[in-house]
């Protein structure tokens, strides 16, 4: 028969915490994943229509390497969105790998009246190399 194990406060205090820090790292690692995840599905499209323009994976290749990276797929000439200098086919800059938050975030601020900027690189021109810098600030 085995004995019980008996925990003291400060057993338990060191126990709890390292059950804590491992959450704590879990939910970092998984974050932005999360919230990049939210914003695709649920937060861009009411806002789509009115700023007039279609958001989804933009497939193209350079090099002989293929890409599939979250852009514009479709961009009305007469919405506001192409007014700002958006481009059917323009892929956010992953600079820190938040583009889409960063997305979110300008458009949200736009509707709130501030200023806010977000950078793109278009993904036909990319693929071509016809763009001496293929970067916009938009």
């Amino acid at each position: 028969m085995h004995g019980l194990i008996r925990l003291g406060w400060s057993h338990f205090a060191i126990v709890g915490s390292g059950v804590a820090m491992v959450l704590l790292v879990c939910w970092m690692a998984l974050m932005p994943a999360l919230q990049e995840l939210h914003i695709t599905e649920f937060a861009l499209p009411p806002i789509e229509e009115r700023y007039g323009f279609e958001f989804g994976t933009v497939t193209f290749s350079r090099d002989n390497v293929q890409y599939e990276l979250p852009g514009f797929v479709s961009v009305n000439p007469a919405g506001e969105i192409a007014r700002m200098g958006v481009r059917q086919r323009d892929v956010l800059f992953m600079g820190h790998g938040h583009g889409v938050t960063v997305l979110y975030s300008a458009l949200i601020a736009g509707l709130c009246g501030q200023a806010a900027e977000f950078e793109v690189i278009n993904a036909d021109d990319w693929s071509t190399g016809r763009e001496r810098e293929p970067f916009r600030t938009i």
